[in-house]
């Protein structure tokens, strides 16, 4: 008889085939994907076609039909297979003979005594208990089982027929009415508190007929979320047969439950462990009585199962994180992929993993930005983006300039993607805070070292800076290499200058200098290194005053609550004015304020630092305002003996280092800061009482700079113990601080103190007067009516008052550095200059006198007020007695062609009342 042509679309029910044996499936209407079943996979690799019976395993990158996966699967060869599925459906490859135009059988006879015969399980029972019955078809007269299934309100749902070989069909119409085998039961379980459930109707039935509560799910895959809440109030007992299914069936079980609500205990066994595959093997085995003794002991010893926690498979080997694969696209070490809706098939989007890691809220903004993570080279990288950037396709191609294969053309796949993928894993994306700086954090938490749920976003420009803050060495061989120079004060000062950085914010501290100036070769370099070495590589730390304000004052604002080291005053060369400006920038503790291009105005820097700076001159001058040197603590001469000392302490630094600063903030988060300001109102005490009214600006930095060395001394140098509290001990004693290391920093104190005593200037105001009286004497021939070249005023009869054009002051006062509005307000404060106002109300620093035969204006300056012991005006015309003034025209100091006057019939008249410096 001739063999004829199969169509097996037509016979296969595809769906039910591959959905048994492909593990965490995802179905997208014709399209299924999952695991591979070949290998060992965790990633959804496998797909297949619904229709065509098709499949494709993208990650071995090979595929067939189902015939061909039905041999791989079971271990035959294709023709075999191709036998196999026909007579799992009871299919002929025989012609039919025309005569007689009869089907072949399809499905054979079963019936309810061949079921309880093969089960050993009472026919009877079955169809008392069970409500099993045999029943024929209408059409054929073929026997078959009725499987009745019923809800829980005992109403029938839908029956399963049963056929011979293990044949199944489920009635017309079932489509969303199967319901849990069992079901009907679970009021009876209550009593008993707890459910095994298993896979299949024979199973569930072996179980009831041992006496054990039991619930059967009709596929390895069937479980639904909303059947959840029909098992409330009862613990769970899963039972994980020992193959592929038995994992989809535990994994689907888990999934339901979480997903539906479900709120109870559940456990995992298995009959493995007992020698069978199942409970129905194992009650075939060993009978009644024993199988139920095994399946209860087995019972007391199941293991809990988190069902809460889904266990995503990891996609790509050593990822940072492991996501679900979003519904449509597959993610592997091979790229991101789609699948084609058409043919089912993954295509290639991008040769770059790409996941989304973290979502990060900032602290200082509010703002939400992405964390990115790729795989480049074999080598996982991540990076942190606007969210505008990251889920636009214009803008995410900045990824590109990473290494990320995304173009032009691939980017909107590639923004789907992450779309999807955010919405799919939204419940496992971590969302953290975030900070663009160092320092402290809310929650008493420290960037770096000390910061638990906080993201460091920075520029990529500025890994450099934060990379710096690192470890090498050890602990201990940094306090061995620190201790031998502490005996000496200005090392000893440095060095703990750079840990009262993060006390300023607790103990209300402002931002100060210590600037430690002299002659090279006395290790002021080596010291700055020193310092920083507490906190990390002092060589990649530390700055020059070679740098914009705009790049130190970004630089301080990164470096919030740590030291900043600027090295080499000398770079900045002659510019005071810009070094001025950036001593007050620096202490200010905020930036400038600028111009969004969106609008409105960026976020202002702000900061909090102890700046340890170096020179081999000083920082300020005569004219240098006084602002400046009430922030600025100034050190002189070398902290090193010899230069030995100090070339060592170069390398030393670095070879051990970023333990100290960390350590140093341990135990200040782990201290009351009421403690901490407490010690600090001590020393400040003692300190303020040996300043006798000296500057208080340098009295408060010297006074933290001394807390933090008394606490250093104690926590890491000291190998004392701690001694019976006193009365002022006590503060010290809950801070951990011994008195001797309280007596060391005191000593220290003292001793910077009086260093900076001497150094005190006098205010630039004070200056700025003597300047005058200096120039006026220095300049004493070009006063008067009968001066020839460039004049500068005169002088009245009694000589106690200079007259002096509002120009040529206002020109000399600008060349020496002083600040003419600011000297002339404060002249006439100190009553040295007359002031005028005039009938409009408007004050001027100047009065108009004859100067020959014509009315000018001058500064009416009191120079005889300046002088205690003798008048300087007697000086000078002592000295003009003894001098002959000059003949010829001589050009003076500050002669200019706009101020030029000559001394001939007549004079120039100078009318400056308009000049800012000297009216309001």
């Amino acid at each position: 008889m001739a063999a004829r042509e199969i169509d097996l679309d037509k016979v296969v029910d595809y769906r039910a085939e591959y959905t048994a044996v492909v593990q965490k499936y995802k179905l997208t209407g014709d399209k299924l994907t999952g695991l591979c079943p070949f290998h060992e996979d965790r990633n959804n690799s496998f797909s297949v076609d619904l229709k065509t019976g098709k499949w494709h395993c993208f990650s071995e990158d090979r595929g067939g039909n189902f015939v061909s996966f039905w041999a791989e699967f079971h271990g035959v060869d294709t023709k075999e297979a191709y036998k196999q599925i026909l007579e799992k459906y009871g299919v002929s490859t025989e012609a039919p003979k025309p005569a007689k135009k009869e089907k072949a059988a399809v499905l054979e006879n079963f019936s309810l005594a061949e079921y309880a015969f093969a089960k050993h399980l009472p026919e009877e029972w079955l169809a008392k208990t069970c409500r099993l019955e045999t029943r024929k078809d209408r059409n054929n007269g073929t026997e078959w089982l009725y499987i009745p299934y019923y809800n829980a309100a005992g109403e029938e749902s839908t029956y399963r027929k049963r056929y011979a070989h293990k044949d199944f069909r489920w009635r017309t119409g079932s489509s969303g009415k199967i319901c849990l085998y069992g079901e009907w039961r679970v009021p009876e379980f209550a009593n008993a508190g707890y459910a095994v459930m298993v896979e299949g109707e024979s199973d569930t039935q072996s179980l009831w007929y041992m006496g054990i509560p039991a619930i059967g799910v009709p596929g390895a895959s069937m479980f639904k979320p909303e059947q959840s809440s029909v098992l409330q109030g009862l613990k769970l007992y899963l039972h994980h047969e020992p193959d592929g299914g038995g994992d989809t069936f535990i994994h689907k079980i888990c999934t339901g439950l979480r997903d539906g609500g479900y709120e109870g205990e559940v456990y995992e066994w298995s009959c493995k462990a007992l020698g069978e595959k199942d409970p129905s093997d194992l009650y075939i085995k060993h009978g009644r009585e024993q199988a139920a003794k095994l399946i209860r002991d087995a019972l007391k010893t199941a293991k809990p199962v988190d069902y809460k926690k889904e266990d995503i498979p990891e996609a790509i080997s050593g990822a940072p994180i492991s996501l679900r694969q979003p519904e449509g696209w597959i993610y592997s070490d091979k790229g991101i992929s789609r699948i084609d809706e058409k043919k089912f098939q993954p295509v290639l989007c991008c040769r770059t993993p790409i996941i989304l890691t973290k979502r990060l809220q900032s602290i200082e903004t509010g703002e939400e930005k992405i964390e990115v993570a790729f795989k480049r080279d074999g080598l996982w990288q991540s990076a942190i983006y606007p969210r505008s950037v990251i889920f636009q396709s214009r803008s995410i191609t900045a990824l590109a300039d990473l290494g990320c294969t995304i173009t032009s053309e691939n980017s909107k796949q590639v923004v789907r993607f992450l779309g999807n993928l955010e919405a799919e894993n939204i419940d496992i994306i971590p969302k953290e805070d975030s900070t663009s700086t160092f320092g402290w954090q809310p929650g008493n938490r420290f960037v770096p070292g000390h910061a638990d749920g906080i993201t460091l976003d920075i520029d990529p420009s500025q890994k450099a800076m934060a990379t710096a803050y690192c470890q090498n060495g050890t602990l201990e061989r940094w306090v061995e290499h620190m201790a031998p120079h502490r005996s000496r004060q200005k090392f000893r000062f440095i060095l703990a200058a750079s840990f009262a950085a993060p006390l300023l914010r607790i103990v209300k501290q402002r931002i100060f200098f210590v600037y430690n100036w002299g002659g090279s070769k006395g290790g002021k370099t080596a010291a700055l290194k020193a310092a920083l070495s507490a906190w990390g590589d002092p060589e990649r730390l530390m700055v020059n005053f070679n740098a914009t304000q705009v790049g130190l004052e970004r630089t301080a604002a990164f470096y919030c609550d740590l030291p900043l080291g600027i090295d080499e005053r000398q770079l900045a060369g002659n510019n005071q004015a810009g070094l001025e400006k950036i001593v007050y920038m620096i202490a200010s503790g905020t930036g400038k304020i600028r111009g969004a291009k969106s609008g409105g105005i960026q976020a202002t820097q702000q900061w909090r630092t102890v700046a340890l700076a170096t020179g081999e001159e000083p920082l300020s001058t005569e004219t240098t305002q006084t602002g400046v040197s009430t922030r600025v603590l100034e050190l002189y001469g070398g902290p090193f003996d010899n230069e030995r000392d100090a070339g060592l302490m170069h390398q030393q630094s670095v070879m051990d280092c970023g333990w100290a600063g960390p350590a140093f903030v341990k135990r200040i988060i782990a201290t009351p800061e009421r403690i901490i300001c407490d010690a600090f109102e001590l020393m400040q005490g003692y300190v303020n009482a040996m300043a006798n009214g000296k500057n208080g600006s340098h009295v408060s930095g010297i006074s933290a700079v001394a807390l933090a060395d008394a606490m250093i001394d104690s926590w890491f140098f000291s190998t004392q113990q701690q001694s019976d509290p006193t009365d002022e001990a006590d503060v010290l004693q809950q801070l951990g601080i011994h008195p001797e290391s309280w007596k060391k920093a005191k000593i220290m104190a003292a001793s910077i103190l009086e260093e900076q005593v001497e150094n005190n200037s006098t205010d630039v105001n004070e200056n700025a007067a003597q300047f005058i009286v200096d120039w006026v004497m220095s300049n004493k021939a070009y006063f008067g009516t009968q001066v020839i070249g460039t004049c500068l005023g005169m002088m009245n009869e009694s000589g106690n008052t200079v007259y002096i054009f509002p120009s040529m002051l206002n020109q000399a006062l600008t060349k020496a550095g002083y600040s003419p509005r600011k000297t002339m307000k404060y002249l006439a404060d100190k009553n040295l200059i007359s002031v005028w106002t005039e009938k409009s109300g408007k004050v001027t620093y100047s009065t108009v006198r004859r100067f020959g035969d014509r009315s000018c204006r001058f500064v009416e300056f009191f120079i005889g007020k300046l002088a205690e012991n003798e008048d300087p005006m007697d000086e000078l015309e002592r000295q003009m007695d003894d001098e002959e003034p000059p003949m010829t025209p001589v050009a003076a100091p500050f002669q200019t062609s706009a101020t030029q006057t000559t001394m001939q019939d007549d004079f120039t008249v100078i009318d400056n009342s308009e000049d800012l410096p000297f009216s309001t």
